[in-house]
């Protein structure tokens, strides 16, 4: 079984909450270590990257306004280790309207491995609710019935840098406690073109006999794909398999892997292939076999079936 170090490629995680409850000015302290008074609303999602000792972080802030709430949390969030949920601990008008659409998100949310979530009670150096009251307002009791989920409360306030050390040592904790079996088993990978075309085909087990149902199911990715950044993104399950999926430059690249196996952590094996690609640090066919034989961790006597690759 493959799993990357947390140095590579950036664990993803979001960043969401309601407008002005201060993620935005959160992920901005991150990044410059300092407190920055005046920022803008996001607008859609930005992107930050964070490292914590020896994890580097890639934040997607998304944007709390109505308009972003449903699909743009539900797409990034099901591509991340973890969520940080940002919430203004002394604004109790809005603390209801915080609980329905972070239990949208959870509920809409295909929890098919572990989850990390972070709930961030910022502006507790102002008059901010207590733990019991924002276990109740925001009816947290709930999570009992998602055992995949680890989550923990924090008081923090992001003007002050109140608690915010403790948070993030804790969330990193959480998450390499999760590297640790968020691993996949690579069946198979199909390097193919927007237009259908394939360009290379690794076989490592059995794909090849399965081949008409892994049509299939590339068939439906092709149709459900998600937008994430600019690029498509799909994982489609079935009795046989899972196929992580993503598109970018009319270049598709499809995993593989077993039917229990991460989401995640085949899209980070994904992106390191396309960064190969992009930075072209082999031309030769053979190179890009054995970068990804290497990447993937698959003993060379199980590779069985390769096409050429014109690139």
């Amino acid at each position: 079984m493959s799993s990357l170090h947390l140095d590579k490629k950036g664990v993803p995680v979001t960043l969401i909450g309601l407008d002005n409850a201060g993620k935005t000015s959160l992920a901005l302290r991150l990044r410059k270590g300092m407190w920055v008074e005046e920022t803008s609303p996001t607008i859609g999602v930005n992107f930050e990257m964070y490292r914590i000792g020896d994890i580097q972080f890639k934040i997607f802030d998304v944007g709390g306004h109505k308009a972003f709430r449903r699909q743009f949390w539900l797409n990034f969030a099901s591509f991340s280790y973890g969520i940080l949920y940002v919430f203004d601990s002394s604004d109790r008008k809005r603390i209801e309207e915080g609980k329905e659409v972070f239990w949208q998100l959870i509920e809409n949310l295909e929890i098919e491995s572990r989850i990390v979530i972070a709930f961030l009670a910022n502006k507790s150096d102002l008059e901010g609710m207590e733990l019991d009251e924002i276990i109740k307002e925001l009816d947290l009791q709930k999570i009992s019935k998602y055992p995949k989920i680890s989550f923990q409360i924090f008081k923090i306030s992001v003007k002050t840098a109140q608690n915010i050390d403790n948070a993030f040592e804790w969330f990193s904790k959480k998450i390499k406690e999760l590297s640790k079996v968020q691993l996949i088993t690579p069946k198979g990978l199909l390097i193919s073109s927007s237009l259908g075309n394939t360009k290379l085909f690794l076989d490592f087990t059995d794909v090849t006999e399965n081949v008409d149902t892994i049509i299939e199911m590339l068939f439906v990715a092709s149709t459900k794909r998600k937008t994430i950044q600019n690029e498509k993104v799909a994982s489609i399950l079935s009795n046989y398999a899972k196929i992580v999926f993503q598109e970018r430059n009319e270049i598709i690249i499809s995993i593989i892997v077993e039917q229990n196996d991460s989401q995640i952590e085949a899209q980070r094996f994904i992106e390191l292939i396309f960064e190969h690609l992009e930075t072209k640090k082999t031309s030769s066919k053979e190179g890009l076999i054995d970068f990804i034989v290497k990447t993937l961790e698959i003993p060379e006597k199980e590779l069985r079936t390769v096409r050429e690759i014109n690139i």
